[in-house]
Formats: C-alpha cells, sequence, structure tokens
C-alpha cells in the first residue's frame, strides 16, 4: 500500500502536518521558514480537529481566529471554506491511510482460517433454533 516513489505524499506514506503546513502558510499569508514552529501547531491543531470529527464548517471556524491572529482583513467566507474543506480532507486522508493500514497488519497477524461459503455461513446463523446465541 505504501509506495516510496509514489507522486503524493498519502501513496508515500508520509505524515499530513507538512501538507497542511503548506496549505496554512499560503491562506495565513506567512513566510514558511520564518513561522515554522506556529504553523506546525495550527496544523497539528487542524489534524486533531479533523479526527475528533470535526466538520469544515468548525475547520472554518478556527481558520477564522488565525486570520484575526495574523491579517490585516479576512479573507471571504468562501475561500476560508474552501481552505477548510482542503485542510479536512487533508487530515481525512492520512487518518484513512494509517486506519486501512492498522487493519491491514491486524488482518495480517490473524491466524489462517477456512473461508465458508456465504451460505454455509448464513445457514448456520439463521437456521438454528435461537438465532440470538452465538456460536
Amino acid at each position: 500500500m505504501i509506495n516510496r516513489k509514489a507522486s503524493n505524499w498519502v501513496d508515500r506514506g508520509e505524515p499530513p502536518e507538512p501538507t497542511l503546513t503548506r496549505v496554512l502558510a499560503s491562506y495565513l499569508e506567512l513566510e514558511s521558514a520564518a513561522n515554522q514552529k506556529r504553523l506546525r501547531g495550527y496544523a497539528e491543531a487542524v489534524r486533531g480537529m479533523a479526527e475528533a470529527d470535526a466538520t469544515e464548517v468548525n475547520i472554518a471556524g478556527y481558520l477564522r481566529t488565525l486570520e484575526a491572529a495574523h491579517l490585516t482583513s479576512e479573507h471571504l467566507a468562501r475561500q476560508r471554506r474552501a481552505t477548510a474543506i482542503a485542510l479536512w480532507h487533508i487530515a481525512k486522508a492520512a487518518e484513512v491511510r494509517e486506519r486501512a493500514l492498522r487493519l491491514l497488519a491486524e488482518q495480517a497477524a490473524l491466524p489462517d482460517s477456512p473461508e465458508v461459503p456465504l451460505s454455509t455461513w448464513l445457514a448456520e446463523r439463521l437456521l438454528r433454533d435461537d438465532p440470538r446465541s452465538s456460536g
């Protein structure tokens, strides 16, 4: 699933923070090198929000607070919303990738079990006397 030669950070298995940081630097009109620590903190906050099931609307609200701290005038609401959507998708792509990798690793660690045809599996569960019993 991870390809070190892939053209994008998701397929290469890289963390999302550098990409989140670049988007935030551009949006907040901050020089990346001079504001690396601050931008990294903002990126981690956005990632945490997305992982905690915040919506792009919540992230847009966070961006508005950052605008007040860094810009002389606010961006248009549609620009803020579009940036929030982009940030949310970046964070979610990393989250989904990590979950998929974890599930693949867990599946690989399970002992091989014989494959049972669906008809047999259903018959075992639906045609027994007490369908609520497990076994």
